[in-house]
């Protein structure tokens, strides 16, 4: 029955998760196949990649922070549930919307300073000196908008906390 609610309201929201999703998945194939192909090229003494360290790095970075929203949004991370089990019904869920309004405040937190952060490399003009050469910002741009959509995730199971048990028993 959870489930049913649950996925009659998904909005544009639940929406642009699963394009993160997709998006950090793709860069995880690309960036196997990019390792592969530079351990063949090497190996065989075929052709050097010296980019492939630096596309690994910011793969890494888009998978990281892409896959963020829907590993949350489905119960994928890891969960110590071993008090909150044992509470009555009542006492769980004021636990439960306690630590949400708590890791929204956290994320708040890494959301201003993240924007701080893009803001100093911005307004600096600061480069990033690699095989390439690019301004630093464009890698501070992901963190900000991902924290903001953490910071609603829980936001809304403050708002709607059956969310939670919803999508944690879902699985991954």
């Amino acid at each position: 029955m959870a489930e049913a609610s649950r996925a009659h309201r998904r909005t544009w929201f639940d929406k642009l998760i699963d394009v993160l999703a997709v998006i950090a998945g793709a860069n995880l194939c690309g960036l196997t196949v990019l390792i592969c192909a530079d351990v063949a090229a090497r190996t065989f003494r075929l052709f050097s990649m010296p980019w492939s360290l630096d596309v690994a790095e910011y793969s890494l970075l888009v998978i990281t922070f892409g896959g963020a929203p829907w590993v949350l949004l489905h119960g994928g991370h890891i969960s110590i549930d071993i008090v909150t089990d044992r509470l009555s019904p009542e006492r769980r869920q004021r636990v439960v919307r306690s630590v949400n309004v708590l890791c929204a405040i956290v994320c708040g937190v890494l959301l201003w300073f993240s924007i701080g952060a893009w803001w100093r490399s911005f307004s600096q003009n600061t480069l990033v000196h690699e095989t390439w050469i690019f301004p630093e910002w464009w890698l501070f741009t992901v963190p900000p908008p991902i924290f903001l959509i953490l910071m609603g995730i829980f936001l809304r199971w403050v708002r709607h906390p059956q969310d939670v048990t919803a999508s944690s028993s879902e699985g991954i």
